[in-house]
């Protein structure tokens, strides 16, 4: 009998039959052999970068753009019936929706949060709206947080009415999915910066543009997990219905979307959440709200006035997550339809709803005719400003020498691959990219690899998507180192890992943004206070992975272990590290797309790269500069996300966020 074992090739011989794994080392060699060639010749012919020559110029393509929409603002049938409307539309919808919140008055609206809440979600969720609700008029922010809240719901609404019916279309048919797939990862790795600038030149600044950016940022969720829903309704359920003599509406409406309601529920929980995630990049177009609040604190060095906007944005977050998430799941739940008891009395649903209408009537009338006090009193507001920025100045005053060991250290890292990728040429910087997506996927992947190199190239951004490439690894090299050990030690005690939950939701909730203020003060602007900025904002995403990996090793197993005599170490080396590889390389696929998000950002503190070249656009109205950096940025994430992907999964792997290039099958 022959035996196949994983792991490193044998053979297995029994009595009559042996068989024998091909031995990689062959290919190995060959590979090694080319290196050296491909090395040897760029020695030869070393001309850094990319050649100018080859660079197609879009530039000129997007200022002829930008001179036609200018002259054409006042009297084109396009702006005046479409753009001239939508843009009313938008402000009139957002505005409508602030001031309806603020004349609840704060009594008001935060009654009727809690009963919403309570509602959809059971008597623990309205208690933690009612805490969050209460932070944002703790903290000064009140009026802020409703431009806020008023942003996300209509930037949502509108989200969720274009992306549920595509997301339906695209379950029900693969070939509308296939061509939507391109257009989802697109939309979500881009930054939001690129497609600002010609939203604020189509719709001015404000509000429009804000929502636009917000709207084409969130609404893949929406459409992916809507299409995920209906395609995982079982076939056999389908035929059932068509054979009872169901049309294929009747089967949408009564079969498809009720059990694709989790997924589609989950839909709107991550749309929520994406939408939020917006709200400072909204303000750099002048959207109002705590965005504004945050950005403030940014260009003031101000950490408090920005931690207090960040805090109450968490607060949001944390509120909005838990609700929809526990709503999502309420009808799976034993016994969620049945009236609930109270005062000796069963209550039904119905029921609830009005009581729940009823006490939010009662608690407007009382806020504007007993107390007469639209807003949150004065009186009970606090700030963190004070504490936060004590804690600034202590640490400015006592940490320099750990901030410049740290800062000397990232140097160390950051000059030499820096010096290497700026004096090699293109195609060895390409080639190295493609043989590392042919070692871990295949032809196809090296090939796309090396085109998205060659595209950075003809695009212009060669020499500031290197730079950005530098710090997106050092910065992914640092959260791994990082992240792993403690995930690990997440994973193995159950006390540490309550201890870092918490943690880890406000550093996941907390816009990046809030970040660059507490490391520009502690380090000088550059690159490095980027990369730790970047180290921080991606780190949970790492330990959490890990921790999962882990933890999802079977009981079983380990057990085994155990009983064949493995120590602690060699239970984690052996069996559990191994086992848990997917996981782990998940986590630093999603690390680089998290430290590629702040990357775009660091401009702000004079971080080098595509994010400076991107933020230098917009504040110069130059679309044709900001797309280029917008679309290597997309170039380099697709890189980055297949090859990691490919390494968590193997080669047969189709999944990633980003999947715009062929795959293995």
């Amino acid at each position: 009998m022959a035996v196949k074992t994983q792991g490193p090739p044998v053979a297995v011989a029994s009595a009559s039959v042996a068989v024998v794994e091909p031995s990689p080392w062959p290919r190995r060699v060959l590979a090694l052999a080319i290196a050296a060639v491909v090395a040897a010749v760029g020695l030869m012919w070393l001309t850094p970068g990319f050649p100018e020559g080859w660079i197609v110029g879009v530039d000129d393509v997007f200022a002829d753009v930008e001179t036609w929409i200018i002259n054409n603002q006042a009297n084109h049938w396009l702006f005046a019936y479409f753009l001239d409307p939508l843009e009313s539309a938008i402000t009139a919808s957002i505005q409508g929706v602030t001031d309806g919140l603020l004349r609840m008055t704060w009594l008001g609206v935060l009654t009727g949060a809690a009963c919403l809440a309570g509602y959809v979600a059971g008597w623990r969720m309205a208690v933690l709206t009612v805490a969050g609700v209460l932070v944002f008029g703790i903290l000064g922010v009140w009026e802020e947080s409703l431009q806020t809240l008023s942003l996300v719901v209509v930037s949502v609404v509108v989200a969720l009415a274009i992306g549920v019916p595509l997301g339906i279309w695209a379950g029900r048919r693969p070939g509308v999915e296939r061509v939507l797939r391109g257009f989802m990862d697109a939309m979500q790795t881009i930054p939001a910066y690129s497609y600002l600038l010609p939203c604020v030149l189509l719709l001015g600044i404000g509000e429009p543009p804000a929502l636009i950016a917000t709207v084409i940022f969130a609404l893949p969720p929406a459409v992916r997990l809507t299409a995920l829903g209906i395609r995982d309704v079982s076939p056999t359920v389908l035929e059932v219905a068509g054979s009872f003599g169901a049309t294929p509406r009747q089967e949408l409406r009564k079969v498809q979307i009720p059990l694709a309601k989790p997924s589609m529920m989950l839909g709107v929980n991550q749309t929520l959440m994406m939408a939020l995630g917006m709200v400072v990049i909204a303000a750099v177009v002048g959207a109002p709200g705590l965005g504004r609040s945050v950005l403030d604190g940014l260009k003031r060095f101000d950490v408090g006035e920005a931690l207090n906007g960040g805090v109450a944005i968490v607060a949001m977050a944390i509120v909005l997550d838990r609700c929809t998430t526990v709503w999502s799941q309420r009808d799976r739940r034993p016994g969620a339809s049945k009236p609930i008891r109270a005062a000796g009395r069963d209550v039904s649903r119905r029921m609830m709803a009005v009581g729940a209408v009823g006490l939010t009537v009662a608690a407007v009338v009382v806020g504007r005719e007993v107390l007469r006090q639209q807003g949150f009193p004065d009186d009970w507001a606090t700030s963190l400003a004070a504490p936060a920025n004590a804690i600034v100045d202590w640490s400015s005053a006592n940490l320099t020498g750990l901030a410049e060991a740290i800062a000397t250290g990232l140097r160390f890292l950051l000059n030499p691959l820096e010096d290497l990728l700026l004096g090699t040429p293109w195609w060895m910087v390409a080639g190295a990219a493609a043989a590392l997506a042919w070692v871990t996927s295949g032809i196809r992947l090296a090939v796309g690899s090396f085109l998205c190199f060659f595209g950075i190239g003809l695009l212009g951004t060669w020499e500031v998507s290197m730079q950005t490439l530098v710090q997106v690894l050092v910065a992914v090299v640092v959260s791994v180192v990082i992240a792993i050990p403690i995930g690990i030690a997440a994973a193995r005690s159950e006390r540490l890992d309550r201890i870092l939950r918490p943690i880890l939701d406000t550093m996941q909730t907390m816009p990046a943004f809030v970040y660059l203020v507490p490391v520009l003060l502690l380090f000088s602007p550059g690159r490095v206070p980027a990369v730790i900025a970047a180290v921080v904002y991606a780190l949970p995403v790492g330990i959490r992975l890990t921790s999962h990996g882990i933890r999802g090793v079977a009981a079983s197993t380990v057990e085994a272990g155990h009983a064949f005599g493995a120590t602690p170490r060699q239970l984690l080396w052996k069996v559990q590290f191994p086992l848990a590889r997917p996981s782990i390389l998940l986590g630093v696929n999603q690390t680089i797309m998290m430290v590629l998000a702040v990357m775009i950002i660091a401009g702000l503190i004079g971080g080098e790269g595509l994010g400076f070249d991107v933020l230098v656009a917009l504040s110069q109205r130059d679309i044709g500069r900001g797309l280029a950096g917008g679309l290597s940025l997309l170039l380099l994430a697709v890189v980055l996300d297949r090859i990691t992907q490919a390494m968590g999964a193997g080669a047969k792997s189709t999944r990633g966020p980003v999947g715009l290039m062929g795959q293995s099958r």
